[in-house]
């Protein structure tokens, strides 16, 4: 494997003599200031006579380029220097030091990448610390007194620093934070599964497992979400779930138990049965979230035939679990249930029913469920070919969950706590996570 340091030039050759000693590379590469820049640094790697000065004890000596000081035979200018014409310009820089990092991935089959970014402009350090970050590599700095704030004119170590915090930072939060916003839980768990993978060799026991603890609530999350109830609550038990969110571990228990109710039985947690109506209106806010509108107001339109099927199923009695992919139902006493259509469902009980049950309620409210049931079926997840917009999704949204809410109050069915949305970045807020950006032991002197 070669071992490659790239290193800042600037107006001292110490720290570069010095790092080069301490990092012992099998080749050296050096990023530095070019004309028109009125004095560039390009003299001291390559420039002829004595371009280097060093200071010792006050006396300053003039020496030969640092090639020829670090004794680098065989030097390839067109591959080992990188000529920044304005070492200022940040964003300027950086894009040349991308660009020569991806050159250099395909010269080196096998590549260990060090950076110290001692020397050089303040740009120019920062832009090498950002570049090198992107791709793993090991930072340092030579460390020595300062007896001005130009120069180090005497080296004395090399600290090595730690680049968890920056890479942190910048994943969990200013990759992360968006996915879970939206609740994509699924990308933000392998984004942070690549991350364990890149830095496995970096990472402290406490941050690793901090990582991997969120990774587990993402996968539980990621389950609950795709309807996969049990599996979820299966693993959210093995992972300290509960401990983290009790109230939606309560609520998701009440969804469990709800998916088997028989209500001539008694359930194992208390619940009205019409918890899985609920639990899809939250579905569909989340799928909102994420700009999925015409998904979202999909599972509007099933939420409000879910309510009439868990109606019927406990408020009439069938003389068989009903199987809804029927085109019709039938009951104890014989009637049939029409079952091709919500429409058709809340009018049989509209018909049926005394003005106080569902399908009164129905009626009292046509006109709000005939707007889902028209942006629905004129949307293309249904039978037409308008796409939904942001707007008309949230409207819908937040009509729809009102409606309903009022519906079962009205219908007297006391709710219990009040059902929980699936979490977004307070995931971000546990405590273990803060080890991974807040590190205070990061530097380590060679």
């Amino acid at each position: 494997m070669a071992r490659v340091l790239i290193v800042t030039v600037g107006g001292s050759p110490e720290p570069i003599l010095r790092a080069v000693q301490l990092h012992q590379p099998d080749e050296v590469i050096f990023a530095c200031s070019a004309p028109p820049c009125p004095t560039p640094s390009l003299d001291q790697v390559i420039g002829s006579g004595t371009p280097c000065r060093h200071t010792h004890d006050g006396q300053v000596e003039w020496r030969p380029n640092l090639v020829t000081q670090l004794g680098l035979h065989n030097f390839r200018p067109d591959l080992q220097i990188i000529e920044l014409p304005d070492p200022d310009d940040l964003q300027g820089c950086l894009i040349q030091l991308r660009g020569f990092l991806q050159s250099l991935q395909h010269r080196f089959s096998q590549l260990h990448l060090s950076g110290d970014f001692t020397g050089g402009t303040k740009s120019m350090s920062a832009a090498l610390a950002f570049a090198l970050l992107e791709h793993n590599a090991t930072l340092s700095v030579v460390s020595g007194p300062r007896d001005n704030l130009v120069r180090i004119d005497r080296s004395e170590g090399l600290r090595i620093i730690d680049p968890i915090p920056f890479l942190a930072h910048r994943l969990l939060q200013e990759r992360l934070p968006a996915l879970l916003e939206a609740h994509l839980y699924g990308r933000a768990a392998g984004l942070l599964r690549d991350f364990l993978r890149d830095q496995a060799d970096r990472l402290k026991a406490g941050q690793t497992q901090a990582l991997t603890q969120l990774v587990q609530q993402l996968d539980v999350l990621t389950l609950w979400d795709r309807f996969q109830w049990r599996e979820a609550i299966d693993l959210a038990d093995t992972c300290g779930f509960a401990q983290l969110w009790p109230d939606l571990h309560a609520w998701w228990l009440r969804v469990d138990a709800a998916t088997e109710w028989d209500s001539d039985q008694p359930a194992a947690v208390e619940i009205t049965g019409y918890e899985l109506v609920q639990d899809l209106l939250l579905n569909a806010e989340r799928r909102g979230r994420r700009g999925w509108y015409d998904d979202a107001v999909a599972r509007l339109y099933r939420a409000t035939e879910l309510l009439a099927q868990t109606y019927l199923r406990l408020e009439c009695r069938f003389t068989d679990p009903p199987d809804w992919t029927q085109s019709s139902l039938q009951l104890l006493t014989g009637e049939l249930v029409p079952n091709t259509g919500v429409r058709r469902l809340y009018r049989w009980l509209q018909d049926r029913e005394s003005p106080d049950g569902l399908g009164g309620l129905y009626g009292r409210q046509w006109r709000e469920f005939n707007r889902l049931f028209t942006a629905r079926n004129q949307s293309l997840l249904g039978h037409g070919l308008t796409p939904m917009d942001q707007a008309s999704w949230q409207s819908l949204q937040n009509r729809i969950s009102n409606l309903l809410v009022q519906m079962l109050d009205e219908l007297g069915i006391s709710q219990g706590p009040e059902p929980c949305q699936l979490p977004a970045q307070q995931l971000l807020s546990l405590p273990a996570l803060s080890s991974l950006i807040n590190t205070t032991d990061n530097t380590h002197n060679g």
